[in-house]
């Protein structure tokens, strides 16, 4: 009989807590994105995407401030941009200083 009781009461609790989680929304960060959409967006990025978002973000630039600069400055930091991207893409940047003798 104790066992059923017990049984009936977590049963309860379960369905109250469960009732709860329904009902309460994703929480938010304050721009009122959802961390699981921060998540999944930077997860659907290409490698070449993250690079480039890296590299703006090195200059102090994102997408629109680099959009609004004049044209001549714009080329200037997309072709930055481009041969940082072919570097290590290519994997160069692991081949600096990698002239070390392991013969021992």
């Amino acid at each position: 009989m104790q066992i059923s009781n017990y049984i009936s009461n977590v049963s309860r609790v379960v369905a109250k807590f469960t009732a709860q989680d329904e009902k309460a929304e994703p929480e938010k960060e304050a721009s009122g994105v959802s961390a699981a959409d921060a998540f999944l967006k930077e997860a659907r990025k290409t490698p070449a995407q993250r690079i480039r978002d890296q590299i703006l973000a090195r200059m102090k630039l994102d997408e629109e401030s680099l959009a609004s600069m004049p044209a001549e400055k714009r080329a200037a930091v997309e072709k930055q941009i481009a041969e940082e991207l072919k570097r290590q893409l290519s994997g160069e940047k692991d081949r600096r200083g990698a002239a070390v003798d392991l013969t021992a």
